[in-house]
């Protein structure tokens, strides 16, 4: 097989010389039949002058800023090989990793390589809690749709045959979560590397690639229908958690007369209980036996949490926005449901 390796460019002028040397220099030690495509956005550092004057590798020069995964696509359509392959330019990504994505996939022990952070042995060194925290919470909305640990690199490979026929066209800077979505493949494989932070340069992540990638979240959901009717399932278990606890609040509290306080805690945590069996056994389709009390657990923490979101939108829309609390508490309760999903889909009935 032969592996072509695509690195878009923005202002890499610090970084793309020592980068294309160290590649090179893998694909000749390891016996790598492989090409270098770089695709500059227009680089104003001058980026892609430095470009010209380096030897075997492909350039394409374009008039702008288009972004990162398009960068990736038109590097693609230039490549002549099996394996397709993509990196930043930054020297955040090992080098001496490369044959260990490519060989793997020549190998036929997997379709798709992905160099993670986020499984054992991978790592980041240099990143500030604001960035973990941003990266981390990235990666958790992409586990409604993937297994995978690391979604979010911009280090990985793939068999071109897996992409074949597929309409692949993401916005803003991570194309690998919708290959991972629509790509056809058998196997995926996650290989642990240790992610450094950029030296030189400045990082291309911001607001507006925040909003791509909601965006493309969102536009995910037709190719994950199941996710579709589990959140539908998920909202009328909550619908009838809804009146089996009202129900037993009234009659606790009005035919036993008991304390409402106290009521309203028992009947919390009967129509929990009921939530979290009907949603293991019908939304999520898990064996009741499963890890029940942990998960159990597990879902009592998510419910309490989404509670609280509740009761902070509610104020919020009520005192801030001067929304009439009623239709304050609908809003909040829409927002709270949202989370509660995504909170047990994610950890709860992750099996």
């Amino acid at each position: 097989m032969k592996l072509s390796l695509v690195i878009p460019t923005y202002n890499e002028k610090e970084n793309i010389q020592k980068l294309i040397k160290k590649i090179q220099e893998e694909f000749k030690e390891n016996e790598i039949d492989g090409e270098i495509i770089v695709v500059d956005d227009n680089s104003p550092d001058g980026t892609g002058k430095i470009l010209e004057e380096i030897k075997n590798i492909k350039i394409i020069h374009r008039k702008g800023k288009l972004g990162l995964s398009s960068a990736v696509l038109d590097g693609w359509k230039l490549a002549d090989g099996n394996v397709l392959g993509v990196m930043d330019a930054d020297l955040s990504h090992p080098t001496e990793k490369i044959k260990e994505l490519f060989w793997t996939i020549e190998k036929g022990e997997a379709d798709f390589t992905i160099g993670s952070r986020y499984i054992k042995g991978g790592k980041i060194e240099g990143w500030n809690l604001k960035r973990k925290l941003m990266s981390k919470s990235a990666t958790l909305l992409a586990r409604v749709y993937t297994k995978v640990k690391d979604p979010m690199t911009g280090f990985f490979m793939i068999k071109r045959d897996c992409i074949k026929n597929k309409e692949i066209s993401p916005k803003g800077f991570k194309i690998l979560l919708e290959l991972i979505i629509k790509a056809d493949y058998k196997k995926i494989k996650e290989i642990p590397i240790t992610f450094i932070n950029r030296v030189e340069g400045k990082s291309k992540a911001g607001t507006k690639e925040i909003l791509y990638y909601i965006k493309n979240l969102v536009g995910y959901l037709p190719y994950k229908k199941n996710v579709i009717k589990e959140f539908f399932k998920f909202a009328i278990v909550g619908g009838i958690g809804m009146i089996i606890n009202i129900l037993i609040l009234y009659l606790l509290t009005e035919k036993v007369g008991i304390y409402y306080m106290l009521s309203a805690t028992i009947s919390f945590i009967v129509a929990m209980t009921s939530n979290f069996v009907l949603n293991k056994v019908w939304t999520f389709k898990e064996n009741i036996k499963l890890n029940a009390g942990k998960k159990y657990m597990q879902f009592g923490l998510v419910s309490i949490s989404a509670l609280i979101i509740n009761l902070v939108f509610l104020y919020l829309f009520t005192e801030i926005f001067g929304i009439y609390y009623i239709i304050s508490q609908i809003l909040a309760i829409g927002f709270a449901l949202i989370i509660n999903f995504l909170g047990n889909k994610i950890w709860t009935f992750s099996k």
